[in-house]
C-alpha cells in the first residue's frame, strides 16, 4: 500500500477494512499480491507506483482508492481479479515479453571465453566497478577516527511501512550511519475529498474535533509503537483508533486508551527500547497541534499522545486541535530539521525519529531541505 499525501484517513479506513477481513499488509513487493494507492499520486510519486509494481510478483493486481468509502468495494475488486485466471495469465504474458534492464557491460566479461583483463586482472579491485546488473560498489570515505569507511547512497521512503506520506530522506551512510541527509515531500496531483470519518470539514462539530484528535494521537502511536517492535500494543491503538473513526462512543474508547497507556507507561522493555532517541529541540518552539511542543524524547511523545487522546475523549469540554494553525510554516521547520537529527543515527534510530516527529506531509506542495555533513 502506497499512501499519497493527503489520504491518510483513506489510508487508515484501508487498514481498519484489512484487519476485518483478516489480510495482512505486506511489508515488501516480494510479499504483495496487490498494490493499493490511496489517493492521486503526483508524477513523481506515480513513478514510484510504477516501480514498485514492477516488482511485485505474480498473481497480482493494482489499485486506487480516492475516497474512503470506495475501499471495501476497492478490495473485493482485487480479490475477485486475483482469481481471475484470464487477467493473471494475460499479465504474465505481457510482463514475460517486456525487455529486461540492459547491463552494463563492463560489469562482466564470459567466463567461457579468457580475456587479457580477467587473465591479468589486479586484485585490487577499483571500488567504483559496478556489480552485475548494473548495482555500483561502495564509495569509500575517511571516518571521523581517520580510517576509510564504505559510503553508500540510500534513500528512505516513500514506500515504507509506518512512514510519513510522501516524505523522502536520502540518507549518506558511512558503515550503519548516517552522516547527512535531504529530505523532501513529493507531492499529490490533487487535494483529497472530505469523506473521512467524521465527514467534510464544513460539517464538523465540536463532537467530530475531538474525535479527529484522538485519532490521530492513536495513529500517530501506532506508528512509534510498531517501528519499536511491540506489534500488540500497536494492534490495540489501531483497533482504539478504528473504533473511534467508525463511531464508537469517546467515553467508552477513553477506557481502552487508559489501558493501552498504563501498558506503555510501565513497560521496561520499551523504555530500554526508546532510550536516549530523541527529537532534542525540533519542537520546541512549534505548536505540531498534538499537545506535545516540549517533549525532547521518542518516549515522551509517545506517553503524551496517549494522554492527550484520552483526555480529550473523556473531557467533553476539550480541545481537539486537530486543525494546525501553521501547518505549511510547521512542514517547513520539520523538514529542516530532520538533516540534524538524523546525523549521527542509524537507519532504525531515524524511521523512529521521522515516526516521533509525526509530520504532517498533505499541506505542502514541495519542500526540499540539505544535509551539511
Amino acid at each position: 500500500m502506497l499512501e499519497v499525501p493527503g489520504w491518510g484517513e483513506t489510508r487508515m479506513r484501508v487498514e481498519a477494512e484489512l484487519a476485518r477481513r483478516g489480510w495482512v499488509p505486506a511489508t515488501s513487493p516480494a510479499d504483495a499480491d496487490v498494490l493499493l494507492v490511496c489517493g492521486a499520486p503526483g508524477e513523481e510519486l506515480a513513478s514510484v507506483c510504477d516501480r514498485l509494481w514492477s516488482q511485485l510478483p505474480g498473481p497480482r493486481v493494482r489499485k486506487a482508492v480516492i475516497t474512503a468509502s470506495d475501499v471495501a468495494a476497492t478490495l473485493e475488486r482485487a480479490a475477485e481479479e486475483l482469481l481471475d485466471e484470464g487477467r493473471q495469465h494475460s499479465d504474465a504474458r505481457i510482463r514475460s515479453r517486456q525487455p529486461s534492464e540492459p547491463r552494463d557491460a563492463s560489469a562482466h566479461d564470459s567466463a567461457d571465453e579468457p580475456t587479457e583483463h580477467n587473465m591479468d586482472m589486479d586484485m585490487d579491485m577499483d571500488m567504483d566497478m559496478p556489480m552485475p546488473g548494473g548495482i555500483p560498489l561502495a564509495n569509500g570515505a575517511p571516518d571521523r577516527d581517520g580510517l576509510e569507511m564504505d559510503v553508500l547512497h540510500v534513500p528512505l521512503g516513500p514506500a515504507l511501512p509506518h512512514w510519513p506520506a510522501g516524505l523522502v530522506v536520502r540518507c549518506v551512510l558511512q558503515g550503519d550511519v548516517i552522516v547527512s541527509a535531504e529530505a523532501e515531500v513529493l507531492p499529490a496531483a490533487a487535494q483529497p475529498h472530505g469523506d473521512g470519518p467524521v465527514g467534510g470539514e464544513s460539517r464538523r462539530s465540536a463532537d467530530d474535533e475531538r474525535r479527529l484528535a484522538v485519532i490521530r494521537r492513536s495513529d500517530a502511536a501506532v506508528q512509534v509503537l510498531a517501528l519499536a517492535g511491540w506489534s500488540f500494543a500497536a494492534d490495540r491503538a489501531r483497533r482504539i483508533r478504528d473504533a473511534v473513526a467508525s463511531g464508537t462512543a469517546l467515553v467508552d474508547a477513553a477506557a481502552d486508551l487508559d489501558k493501552l497507556a498504563q501498558s506503555v507507561g510501565r513497560s521496561w522493555t520499551l523504555r530500554w527500547t526508546l532510550k536516549g532517541i530523541t527529537v532534542g529541540d525540533a519542537l520546541a518552539h512549534a505548536d505540531d497541534g498534538m499537545g506535545q511542543s516540549g517533549s525532547e524524547t521518542v518516549r515522551g511523545r509517545l506517553v503524551g499522545w496517549l494522554d492527550e487522546a484520552r483526555r480529550i475523549a473523556r473531557d467533553d469540554t476539550a480541545e481537539g486541535g486537530y486543525e494546525l494553525q501553521d501547518a505549511l510554516a510547521l512542514q517547513r521547520n520539520l523538514l529542516s530539521e530532520i538533516p540534524r537529527l538524523l546525523n549521527g543515527a542509524d537507519v532504525a534510530t531515524a524511521r523512529l525519529i521521522i515516526a516521533a516527529l509525526a509530520i504532517e506531509t498533505a499541506p505542502s506542495p514541495r519542500f526540499r531541505s540539505r544535509a551539511h555533513e
